[in-house]
């Protein structure tokens, strides 16, 4: 048996055991070194194969859809500086315990820091982003047990990246093709905790806070709505894991933000469920309030607030589904927090219903007020996903997915697509910046044709920066914060998609914009809003003046 054939015979049992795991997509960058992998993968007919030309691209694709599906992708790529470009996803999969699966090719060991071409230190690349590293022996007989690790190791709680090196001898090609290995049967272990019982009944009795962030499991939401009716808690979920039952506050943000609200109906107890919430008011708040938490989590990171005086290491809906006391406490603190939001609410609609359209504020409450029941919505950071997270009344009919282990904007629409290949059709929210920065993957989804509808806001730059006292300071001055911060670039997304292939059109009217993201979604498109940097900062500052107006009067009535 030749070398070629020996690298075939490894691969192709590498991928059989990694299909046996259940894992069903795979997105290949072109190169050379990895024909023996690329090979496999196209044989083996359980795994969809899918050609993205910008590795950054396909890893992001992958965490999309491991963010989507809770299933891992596999990526692969040439060897050199291709794998570093998976870099930015392999961090947000890590942050954001997203499995996923890296298989990098790689020059023979004996040209390791010998600087021939295409060649660099792959071994260990990604460091401590990555649950497990594996140097595959190419030549071996371990192919479909490497693939088994691979996958169990991503899919161990918590989960993440699993990254394996495949070194590469020429030749390259088999002199024959080499059919795919059998079908194995792995034997799954379903991710379980031993999750202790009754250990929420010393709730009861107390006015308990429920604060919910971070993208949590399927029926999460039920298992936060049964707590909440069981201790008479209101609570504030981010926009992740919206939780939409009777004991939810829309607008969380608001009232942390702009009223005195968490000091007027102040909590004996917050009770936190996974990471801190998108809202940086009310995660402030928990930092300093000095209030008693109790951190529920499943997660390698330590809570970064460091408020919680008790911290408990358990999936939050296992956890939840163990520890409902039976039992359904008063509503008056409840029902005190359920006031406080309604008039919340009406007043930031009566608000929102003066300013001019096209405004961010409304684009995204209008969009998660209309995207279609079973699919996702996935925002971008940045202000997107504050808009949503503020302005978005929470849904149970839609999934909201959010690259937020790094709250990066790289990537953004290149994970909506491979979120996109789930089987559910996505509608993407992002701002121009992140649209310009993952541009390379117009042209990935007009040719793969996935159901993804990109809503883009063009506001000409770093919308973000604008709320910043970089915007206003005179060290920085106005000509520097426009180059290093506005970073104005008078560019057109929809016509940059259109040449790319991507059927596009500009919106500038409600009624028109509402109709558009309401429709059923069954191929890639691209929306385009112009909005202002400056007049959006006074759009936000407009809506929250008018909640504040709403503080002065409870503050009144309190101390009469």
């Amino acid at each position: 048996m030749t070398t070629a054939d020996e690298h075939a015979r490894y691969c192709a049992d590498l991928v059989a055991g990694i299909a046996d795991c259940g894992v069903d997509v795979v997105f290949i960058s072109p190169g050379s070194r990895n024909t023996p992998l690329t090979l496999a993968f196209v044989a083996d007919p359980r795994i969809r194969d899918l050609s993205v030309r910008d590795e950054r691209s396909a890893g992001f694709a992958a965490v999309g859809y491991g963010k989507a599906t809770g299933r891992p992708a596999a990526v692969v790529c040439t060897s050199g500086s291709a794998a570093t470009h998976y870099f930015p996803a392999i961090v947000e999969a890590d942050q954001a315990a997203v499995p996923m699966i890296i298989l990098t090719a790689d020059r023979p060991a004996s040209l390791r820091g010998t600087g021939a071409p295409q060649t660099m230190h792959q071994i260990e690349l990604f460091g401590s982003h990555v649950k497990v590293f594996k140097d595959l022996d190419t030549r071996g007989t371990t192919g479909r047990r490497d693939g088994y690790r691979l996958v169990e190791s991503a899919l161990t709680l918590p989960f993440g990246p699993a990254h394996a090196n495949a070194a590469f001898d020429e030749q390259l090609l088999p002199d024959h093709p080499v059919p795919p290995s059998d079908a194995g049967r792995w034997a799954a272990t379903e991710p379980q905790e031993q999750v202790p019982g009754r250990l929420l009944e010393s709730l009861i009795g107390h006015k308990v806070l429920i604060v919910a962030g971070g993208r949590q499991s399927h029926g999460f939401d039920d298992a936060v709505d049964d707590l909440a009716e069981s201790l008479g808690a209101p609570v504030m979920s981010d926009a992740q894991c919206w939780v939409s039952g009777p004991s939810t506050v829309t607008n969380g943000d608001l009232l942390a933000g702009s009223t005195d609200a968490l000091d007027i109906a102040r909590p004996d107890i917050v009770l936190r469920l996974g990471p801190i919430p998108t809202s940086k008011a009310l995660w402030t708040w928990l930092e300093r309030s000095g209030v008693e938490q109790i951190l529920v989590d499943s997660s390698r990171l330590t809570d970064p607030l460091r408020s919680a005086g008790t911290v408990i290491d358990a999936e939050p809906g296992a956890f939840l589904r163990a520890n409902v006391p039976d039992i359904t406490s008063d509503k008056a603190f409840l029902d005190a927090w359920l006031a406080l939001d309604e008039a919340v609410n009406v007043t930031a609609t009566r608000t929102m219903a003066e300013l001019p359209f096209p405004n961010e504020p409304e684009i995204a409450r209008t969009l998660a007020a209309c995207v279609p029941a079973g699919g996702s919505l996935y925002v971008g950071s940045s202000m997107p996903i504050r808009d949503i997270d503020t302005f978005g009344a929470p849904r149970s009919d839609i999934t909201v997915l959010a690259n937020r282990g790094v709250n990066g904007i790289d990537g953004t629409m290149s994970s909506a697509m491979g979120a996109a290949l789930s089987g559910a059709p996505v509608t993407l929210l992002l701002g121009d910046i992140a649209a310009l920065h993952d541009a390379t993957a117009f042209s990935e989804i007009a040719k793969i044709g996935a159901p993804l509808r990109i809503i883009v806001m063009n506001n000409d730059g770093g919308g973000i920066f604008s709320f910043l006292p970089q915007a206003t300071s005179d060290v920085v001055g106005s000509q520097t914060y426009e180059r290093h911060w506005g970073t104005p670039h008078g560019l057109s997304l929809a016509r940059i998609a259109e040449s790319m292939g991507l059927s596009a059109t500009r919106i500038d009217t409600i009624d028109e914009y509402a109709a558009a993201v309401a429709t059923p979604i069954d191929a890639p498109y691209l929306i385009e809003l112009h909005t202002d940097r400056t007049e959006n900062v006074r759009h936000h500052e407009a809506i929250r003046s008018a909640v504040r107006s709403l503080s002065d009067g409870w503050r009144s009535k309190t101390a009469d």
